[in-house]
Parts: structure tokens; sequence; C-alpha cells
């Protein structure tokens, strides 16, 4: 992989790690796109890493709350949405490896990633619930909806928003709570990739550094954006735009076959 590939990878990961179109689709469908081979374990850990810098920096001032008052009940309901989210990518991991690989479902999942955007701007009832005043039992589902996007192009922000969209919370706070929820799987990801990579040289070492840095930089700028962008728009944008997607990467596994 070459600096330039890396740098393009690693700003689509920064970008769609938190915007609503999922991450891992836009990574498998860019790979294929630029006949660049799978990424390496180690440059998904760099590239882990990067969005996990942005999140927290962005996001510092909520963390230090959290962390000042250990007993907040904010925490205890990210801890119980993050519960479920863990048991599903254990379970499921092997299985998973063999999707994203084949990239057979690709295009169904970005369609329904868009189609559940639209729905919730649909039918949620606006709200003004702040995050923390959602019941554990809301807060375990919202993991269970960030668990289904372990899925490569089901969107994990994007199901996040929809299931705390849907129990009523305020939507910049919904995008808040989102953020902060990725913040153990980010790490967990890649504590659980750390482990396994071996020794880097220096050559070796300069794309993936270049992709962590263009992760954690749009990455940033996409919180950022997301925060000022749901306090008066609609999510609709987002979802037109995975459906056709979908749609497009539909229309080349059955017919074209140019990258599937």
């Amino acid at each position: 992989m070459t600096v330039i590939h890396a740098v393009i990878l690693g700003a689509l990961q920064g970008v769609t790690e938190f915007l609503p179109i999922s991450s891992s689709g836009h990574l498998v469908l860019a790979q294929r796109m630029m006949h660049v081979a799978g990424s390496s374990l180690s440059f998904d850990v760099f590239l882990h890493f990067g969005t996990l810098l942005a999140v927290l920096i962005a996001l510092r001032s909520d963390i230090a709350a959290l962390l000042a008052r250990p007993r907040n009940r904010l925490l205890w309901l990210l801890i119980v949405s993050t519960l479920p989210t863990v048991a599903i990518g254990l379970l499921l991991e092997r299985t998973i490896e063999l999707i994203f690989r084949s990239g057979a479902t690709l295009g169904i999942e970005f369609v329904i990633t868009g189609l559940l955007l639209l729905y919730v701007e649909a039918t949620a009832t606006p709200g003004g619930l702040q995050a923390q005043d959602i019941s554990y039992r809301r807060a375990f589902l919202i993991g269970i909806a960030q668990g289904a996007a372990i899925l490569p192009a089901l969107s994990r922000s994007g199901l996040t928003l929809c299931a705390t969209l849907g129990a009523g919370v305020e939507r910049q706070e919904a995008v808040r709570y989102s953020f902060l929820l990725s913040i153990p799987v980010i790490l967990g990801a890649t504590a659980m990739e750390l482990k396994n990579i071996g020794p880097l040289s220096w050559t070796g070492s300069l794309p993936l550094v270049c992709g962590m840095i263009a992760s954690a930089l749009t990455g940033y700028a996409a919180i950022r954006y997301l925060l000022r962008f749901i306090k008066h728009r609609s999510l609709r944008p987002f979802g037109y735009y995975v459906i056709a997607l979908g749609l497009l990467v539909i229309g080349d596994q059955w017919f074209m076959h140019r990258f599937f």
C-alpha cells in the first residue's frame, strides 16, 4: 500500500466513522475500486487509533465530566449499551470476517442503513430528553443496535442514532451519546488487533502513520460537523445517499461485475 492509498483510506475512515454512512462499508468499497488488497491488521489498528484520537479530542470536556463523576448515570448507561455490542462482536467474529472478505452483502446493508435513517426521521417523535434520562432497557437496546453494525455496511453511528432518536432523546444529545459510545468500541477493537501485530519497519510504518493522521483529522472534522448539522437539519440526505450507493453496489454485484 502506498502513502497516497493510505491517506485516502485514512481520510475516508475518519469521515465515515462518525457520519451515519458506514466506515467499514466505504473502506471495503474503496479498496475494491482502487484495486488495493484488503488492509492489513496493522493498518486497521492505526486507522482505529486515529478515529479514537479524534473523538477523545472533540469530546474531551464530556469525557472529563464523566471521569470526574464515576457514579454519573450517563456513564452507567454507556456501560450498559457497550455490553451487548461486545457480546455480539465476540460471538460473530469469525462469521463477520468471512462477510468482510466477500463483500457479498455490502449493497443490501447500505440500503438497510438508509431505510432506517429515513424511517426514524419519518416516525420518531421530536424529543427533548437528555441522554442520561433514558432507561437502562433502552440503553441495552441501543447497544444491540450498535452490535448489529458489526456487518460492514450497517453504519454504527447510523444505527445508534436511530435507536437513540427513537427513544425521544434531543438531537444533539443523541449524536453526543453515539460518539461517546464509540469510544469503548474503537478502543476494544484497537486493543484486540494490537496484540497480533508484529514488528514494523520504518518504510512499512510510514503509510500507517499517514493514514492515522488523515483519519484523526477528518474524524475530528466529521464530529464537529455532525454536531452542528443535526441541530437544525434532518438525517434524510445521508439516508438517500447510502440507499443510492447501495443500489449501485447491488447493480455491480448482479450485472456489471466490475468491482465485485
